[in-house]
Parts: structure tokens; C-alpha cells; sequence
């Protein structure tokens, strides 16, 4: 099974949270008694017949949106890292072994009053391979992400692309956001499955 994953056709950032199209959310109280909320929105799934024509790969397109919102003492002065992903879930694998790949452009994000985004080295590559077993197996992809400060933000994602090759069987998504405070303080939500 291979993984395979590229940010195609962009990523947007902003500064103020909309709670359309809200697929989950969870919040923890941190060290100095604010609420720290992850937000998991307007997700899209959309699975595609495979490129390679291989009846044992999956294919799909992710968009969404990862928010936080936080409230409460010097909400304005928090500071933290945001990380949007998905679990890919399958029931077997051809030969118990699991390889990686990921393109992706090199982003930097500042959200905050003065957002910015920084996209470095054009075409990366991270490869990886794993003895897993035969299955099932669920793995994890990070798919953007970035550092955060103020009292809300986002990052949106559109056209996130992904493969999987060697599957028996389907192929489950559960999206998630992850807040991981500067005090080391985290919570993630996890949105609705998406199957092919």
C-alpha cells in the first residue's frame, strides 16, 4: 500500500471564525483558565476513480477548513501550532508492508493580526516504508499546518490529494484538527467518516 499526497490546488488563511458548516469540534481549558476550541469545517471528501486504473488503489480530493477560537483571559495573546489531517483506515494490505510518499509544497503560517504565509521548495519529497502486517491498519497524514497566535483563526484546505495502492478492500477518511497550545496543552477533534 502506498500513500501518496500533494496540497494541489491551494491553501487559504484567515483571521476570523465562521461556524458554517461546523462537522465537529472539542475544547479544553488550559493552564491559565482560557477555552481552547478546535473546529473542523466545511469538509469535503471526494473519492475518484484511480488515476493508475489499479483496482487496488483508492483515490480522493480533501477540502476543508481547521479553526480555533479562544476565549477567556489574554484570549489575544495565546500562541500554539494548528495541524489539519485525516486518518486513512483499510481492512488489508497485499503483502503487510506499507510505503509512503508525500509532495507537497513547504509552508509557513502566521495567523494572527498580521497573517502571513511563507511557501518554500516548490516540489519535496518524504519517503517512507513500514512493515504494518497484513491489516487492518489505520495511518495517520499530516496534511497542512502551521503556527497560531491570537484569539481565533483558520486555515482552509482545497483539493488535498491522495492515494492509497495495495488495498484489499475499502478505504475510510475521518478528517481531524489538531490545537497544541505553547504550554504543550492539546486537543483534537475528529470529523465524520468518508468511505468509498
Amino acid at each position: 500500500m502506498a500513500v501518496a499526497a500533494a496540497l494541489t490546488v491551494g491553501l487559504a488563511m484567515g483571521t476570523s471564525v465562521s461556524l458554517a458548516g461546523v462537522d465537529s469540534s472539542s475544547s479544553i481549558l488550559d493552564h491559565q483558565q482560557r477555552t481552547v476550541e478546535a473546529i473542523l469545517s466545511d469538509t469535503h471528501v471526494s473519492f475518484v476513480p484511480p488515476l493508475d486504473g489499479n483496482p487496488l488503489s483508492r483515490e480522493w480530493f480533501h477540502d476543508g477548513r481547521a479553526a480555533f477560537r479562544i476565549s477567556g483571559p489574554d484570549a489575544s495573546s495565546w500562541s500554539g501550532h494548528i495541524t489539519m489531517g485525516y486518518q486513512v483506515g483499510y481492512p488489508a494490505t497485499l503483502d503487510g508492508r506499507i510505503k509512503f510518499q508525500w509532495w507537497t509544497p513547504s509552508l509557513g503560517l502566521e495567523i494572527g493580526n498580521d497573517p502571513k504565509i511563507d511557501v518554500n521548495s516548490l516540489i519535496p519529497q518524504l519517503g517512507l516504508e513500514l512493515a504494518v502486517g497484513f491489516g487492518p491498519g489505520i495511518q495517520t497524514v499530516e496534511a497542512a499546518g502551521g503556527d497560531i497566535s491570537g484569539a481565533d483563526g483558520y486555515i482552509q484546505m482545497s483539493g488535498f490529494h491522495g492515494t492509497v495502492t495495495g488495498v484489499l478492500g475499502q478505504t475510510t477518511i475521518r478528517p481531524w484538527v489538531k490545537i497544541v497550545s505553547g504550554n504543550g496543552d492539546s486537543v483534537t477533534t475528529y470529523g465524520p467518516l468518508w468511505t468509498n
